[in-house]
């Protein structure tokens, strides 16, 4: 029977690890190349601070278990190590961080071109000195795709590839007209996209702000639950809390932790904004940079 709540415990456990891996942030778009074996791979992505957290869930889900009695407390306690930090961490603020570098590269094109003695290319590089770091290695990019092979439109397409958000196209769509239309006002349509982006970023903050609340609440509920556990497996041999070291005890505990930790899934999820669609299509590059 011991062996069964385990089985059943370390089932439900494993349900709950594919739902925090399924809400982490994507990892950034890389080409394809020959990967060791699966278990290799997924190991050696992962960062060394998770590392550390599983091998001290796992040293204290062990001592904790055998200290209890409570076997399914070996795997409960790894996967709380390493997945409460990744439910109740800060949100991603990379898109509200991308408009605001949009927005302060926005104003560099637009304060350049206004001087009206430089080419489109010359604007971009002269605009590479100030970018924002987010920014800097794919205009380095873009700029390198114009000096060489590449023309202007098909560079600033993969650049908008690159960035793949909707604020970025924008921008990328003023330049274009631009490089292939010769089309005049690129200054004040620049000033007035960077002002759009200026009232998306405050937006944004305003949001993030907003749903940090829930978060901090969270945060305190789930030290709560932690310090309940904590007092069970410190009185687990007492004939009060002994039931939890039943097959049958097990098993209830790990349903009552498992619910919980689907709340705490169902709150990340809340936090998760839908990208905005992309205004320019993705095509083909015309040749490798």
């Amino acid at each position: 029977m011991a062996l069964l709540a385990a089985l059943v415990g370390a089932g439900i456990i494993g349900g709950i690890i594919l739902l925090i891996v399924a809400f982490q942030p994507a990892p950034p778009k890389r080409q394809r190349d020959r990967r060791p074996a699966k278990t290799t791979a997924l190991w050696a992505r992962t960062s060394p601070r998770t590392r550390l957290l599983l091998l001290i869930g796992v040293v204290v889900g062990l001592i904790s278990a055998t200290l209890s009695g409570i076997i399914v407390l070996a795997v409960v306690i790894p996967v709380a190590f390493v997945g409460l930090p990744l439910l109740l961490g800060k949100q991603d603020t990379r898109e509200r961080d991308l408009l605001s570098a949009l927005e302060t590269w926005a104003r560099s094109l637009a304060s350049t071109a206004d001087t009206g003695s430089f080419t489109l290319r010359e604007v971009i590089a002269v605009s590479r000195a100030s970018a924002p770091p987010i920014l800097r290695i794919a205009i380095d990019r873009m700029h390198n795709r114009m000096s060489g092979s590449w023309s202007n439109a098909a560079a600033l397409r993969a650049f908008a590839d690159e960035m793949d958000n909707a604020w970025a196209d924008e921008v990328v769509i003023y330049l274009i007209q631009a490089a292939e239309f010769n089309a005049g006002g690129l200054t004040k349509a620049l000033e007035s996209l960077a002002d759009n982006l200026a009232t998306q970023v405050k937006q944004r903050i305003a949001i993030y702000n907003e749903r940090d609340k829930p978060r901090r609440t969270l945060m305190t509920l789930t030290g709560i639950v932690a310090m309940v556990l904590l007092g069970i497996v410190a009185f687990s041999r007492t004939p009060q809390l002994a039931a939890y070291s039943t097959p049958v005890g097990e098993i209830i505990l790990t349903v009552i932790l498992g619910s919980f930790v689907l709340l705490l899934v169902w709150a990340k999820a809340q936090t998760r904004g839908k990208p905005e669609s992309r205004i320019i299509i993705n095509q083909a590059p015309e040749e490798s940079a």
